[in-house]
C-alpha cells in the first residue's frame, strides 16, 4: 500500500510509544520484542534525529512506524507497519536519494512477509545474523586470566580506552562505522539495563586487549541477559580472551538472577565469534537478513 490522501507520515510523539510497541509485535512477534518503556527512552538520546523516527497516521490511529540511520553511504530502514510496508520504504529510498547514499538497507527475521516485497523492489539478500541464547543451567566457571592478563570492571575514566578497542575490534566488519564519543555515551553507556559491574574488562598491563559489555536485560525483557558487544584486539586474538570473557559475562549475569543470555553475531564471521559460541553452549534461535538496494 503506498501513501493515499487519507495517510500522514508525521514525526513520532512520546505518546505513540503504546501504539508502536504493538506494531512491533503484531509485525515480528517474538523475533522483535519491543516495550513502550523502550521507545521513550529514544527521547532523550540526542543521538537520534527526531525527524528520522516517523509513524504512519490515519484517521487519528497510528499504523505503521518506521526510522532511518544514515551512516556513511548507507542508509538504514527499521520499520513495524504490517500491511502498509511501502511508505516506509517510499520514504527511505527518497531520503537516501537526498543524502546522496549508494545503498538502503533492510534488516528482517528470515522468512519475514516483507522479503517479497522487497525482492520485487529490486533489494538483494545481503549479509545474515544470528540471535543465540544459551540457559544457565549451572554456574559459570570464567577460568582464571592469562598470565600478565587482568580482569576488572568498566571504570567512566574507561571510556577512550573501551571506545578506541571497541573501532580497533571491529574495524573489518562488514557494516561497522565508528564509534564517536557521543554515540558511545547514549547507545553503550546510557543505554537500558547497562550496569558498568557487568562490563568486564581485559588489561595487558596499560594496554585494554578486550572486553565484553553485557546487560541485565534486553528489549524490556528482564528474563534475558544480553552480551551486547565482545571484541577482542587484534594483537591479543588466538589466546582465550574471547572464551575467558564470554564466561565472565555469563557468570555476572547468572550472579545477577538471570538464566537465559543471548546475543548477536554475523553468520559470516571471520573471527571464528560463531565456534566460540557455539562451543560454549549458544545455539540459534533466530536469524535476521539484510537486504539492499544500490540506488
Amino acid at each position: 500500500m503506498s501513501l493515499s490522501r487519507l495517510d500522514v507520515l508525521r514525526p513520532l510523539r512520546e505518546d505513540d510509544a503504546e501504539a508502536v510497541a504493538e506494531l512491533f509485535a503484531a509485525a515480528f512477534g517474538d523475533a522483535r520484542a519491543l516495550d513502550a518503556e523502550e521507545i521513550r527512552t529514544w527521547f532523550r538520546n540526542p543521538e537520534l534525529d527526531a525527524g528520522h523516527l516517523r509513524v504512519l497516521e490515519r484517521d487519528g490511529r497510528v499504523i505503521g512506524y518506521g526510522d532511518i540511520w544514515i551512516q556513511g553511504q548507507e542508509l538504514a530502514l527499521d520499520a513495524a507497519a504490517p500491511g502498509c510496508w511501502e511508505p516506509f520504504l517510499d520514504w527511505a529510498e527518497s531520503a537516501g536519494r537526498e543524502a546522496n547514499v549508494r545503498d538502503v538497507r533492510v534488516g528482517l527475521p528470515a522468512g519475514h512477509e516483507l522479503e517479497a516485497l522487497v525482492r520485487e523492489r529490486g533489494y538483494r539478500l545481503g549479509r545474515s545474523s544470528f540471535t543465540m541464547e544459551v540457559e544457565l543451567t549451572e554456574p559459570a566457571d570464567p577460568h582464571e586470566p592469562a598470565a600478565g592478563i587482568e580482569l576488572r570492571s568498566y571504570r567512566p575514566a574507561d571510556l577512550t580506552d573501551v571506545r578506541t578497542a571497541i573501532n580497533e575490534a571491529f574495524a573489518h566488519d562488514w557494516h561497522h562505522h565508528d564509534v564517536s564519543e557521543s554515540n558511545f555515551r547514549e547507545f553503550y553507556v546510557n543505554a537500558r539495563g547497562a550496569d558498568p559491574m557487568l562490563w568486564t574488562l581485559a588489561w595487558d598491563g596499560p594496554e585494554l586487549a578486550g572486553f565484553v559489555l553485557a546487560y541485565s536485560e534486553h528489549a524490556g525483557d528482564t528474563t534475558l541477559g544480553w552480551i551486547g558487544t565482545l571484541g577482542v584486539r587484534p594483537a591479543w586474538r588466538r589466546r582465550g580472551l574471547g572464551r575467558l570473557l564470554l564466561l565472565a559475562a555469563f557468570a555476572g549475569l547468572g550472579e545477577r538472577g538471570l538464566r537465559r543470555v543471548g546475543l548477536g553475531v554475523d553468520t559470516e564471521n571471520e573471527f571464528g565469534a560463531l565456534r566460540l559460541y557455539e562451543r560454549a553452549g549458544m545455539r540459534p534461535v533466530q536469524r535476521f537478513d539484510n537486504w539492499v538496494v544500490t540506488l
